[in-house]
């Protein structure tokens, strides 16, 4: 089902951050790709740290009693240990990587970096957001991303991603068709957004 000027849902405005906002809901790829160095570290360390830590227990308080010299951990659990760190470390990434998208945290080098992504697909004649290339309707767009957005805020209770191209992302397009200070090197020219967008619109007879 497509939605019509009358039908359009109504999103809320984003909420209020230290920094400037980028996505509200950005999808999975863009998440990762933007991982920073600190990203992956705090990742590793993660992976590293469970079965560490499961040694340095077991040296603490063997698993044969107190008193008693401390014994091999089993291999089993020592790999148990570092697939829960290496995907908690992952979460951990994917959190962190999530505030910036929001303004939540520090995110200068992302917003360059998605100013430059957004502007060359859109001086391509080609979506921002990819909403194109989505199989689903524009109500099961709306669904995926109500279920999906801030959903890194509860990884603890449901690993949640968005994995859905879609149109809700809290900004104005038009802010990139402003050019920031440097942004004129890049290159870029740009047609009007609702030009491109026309292109894309399926007209249902």
């Amino acid at each position: 089902m497509s939605y019509t000027a009358s039908t359009q849902p109504v999103r809320s405005d984003p909420p209020q951050s230290d920094y400037e906002l980028i996505d509200v809901d950005p999808h999975f790829n863009r998440v990762v790709g933007y991982f920073r160095s600190s990203d992956y570290l705090a990742w590793g360390a993660s992976t590293a740290a469970f079965p560490l830590a499961l040694q340095a227990w077991e040296r603490l308080e063997p698993a044969q009693g107190a008193f008693k010299a401390p014994g091999k951990v089993p291999g089993g659990a020592l790999r148990t240990a570092t697939l829960l760190g290496f995907l908690g470390g992952f979460y951990l990434a994917y959190v962190r990587s999530s505030k910036r998208f929001l303004g939540w945290t520090e995110n200068e080098r992302e917003v360059k970096k998605d100013r430059y992504e957004i502007k060359k697909l859109l001086s391509q004649e080609k979506l921002p957001y990819h909403e194109n290339e989505s199989v689903l309707d524009d109500r099961l767009k709306d669904i995926a991303n109500r279920n999906s957005q801030f959903s890194f805020t509860a990884f603890a209770v449901l690993p949640w991603f968005n994995l859905v191209h879609h149109p809700y992302h809290g900004v104005n397009v038009q802010k990139y068709y402003v050019d920031r200070p440097g942004e004129e090197a890049w290159g870029f020219k740009l047609k009007p957004y609702d030009e491109i967008k026309a292109k894309y619109t399926k007209v249902i007879e």
